[in-house]
């Protein structure tokens, strides 16, 4: 029982450097497409520092795992519980990582209001993702409706990439830079990720409320 405490612990606490890491992404979309130079640099260095924290920590609780003191069906669930949420860390890093090769002048005025208002979604649903994780033990009923939240606003961030960011994305990478255009997609790739990342969260959450049922 302590040990399964532990984990649980050190679980929360990674979720915890998992949506900062992803409220670190959104303040550097927010610096890179405004005018704060310093802020940007600032979040930049912080992203990367969250997203470290987090992989120590994963790999802490996949070192507590490996001591097989916990059901072997527990263990697997935390582990796809804990890799799949860590993608979404690695994914805010990845998407700051490629942006930074691009010139700020470069990126059209569309396109800033398009990344900045994904951004906001990606930590809205990183948030709701971690309240329906902190809720599977105490509250499996609320975690449910938390994980159908989560799903619904990925389909809004699935819509608004498709109606909105990409037409802007392609108007501006024909008068762009292959190289630019490519580093652009890449960045909307790995934002799109992170929503995905978090529905595969909650995916793995019901699954566990329904196998106990």
């Amino acid at each position: 029982m302590e040990r399964e405490r532990k984990i649980s612990e050190l679980c929360k606490g990674h979720f915890n450097k998992v949506v900062e890491t992803v409220s670190e992404m959104r303040k550097n979309i927010h610096a890179v497409c405004g005018t704060d130079r310093k802020k940007a640099a600032e979040s930049f260095k912080k992203v990367f520092e969250k997203e470290r924290e987090a992989d120590e920590i994963k790999r802490k609780i996949v070192e507590e795992l490996s001591k097989g003191l916990i059901h072997p069906i527990n263990r697997e669930e935390v582990i796809r519980l804990v890799l799949t949420a860590d993608d979404i860390a690695t994914n805010a890093k990845a998407a700051v990582r490629r942006l930074k090769l691009i010139s700020r002048a470069k990126i059209s005025s569309e396109l800033k209001t398009g990344l900045k208002e994904i951004s906001d979604f990606l930590l809205q649903i990183s948030e709701l993702t971690r309240s329906a994780y902190f809720a599977l033990l105490h509250n499996p009923h609320g975690a449910i409706e938390l994980a159908n939240e989560v799903e619904r606003i990925e389909e809004k961030i699935d819509d608004f990439r498709i109606d909105e960011i990409l037409p802007n994305m392609v108007s501006w990478s024909d008068k762009s830079s292959p190289g630019d255009a490519m580093m652009i997609k890449d960045a909307i790739d790995n934002m799109e990720k992170i929503a995905d990342r978090c529905e595969d969260v909650v995916d793995v959450i019901r699954g566990i409320i329904l196998s106990q049922i």
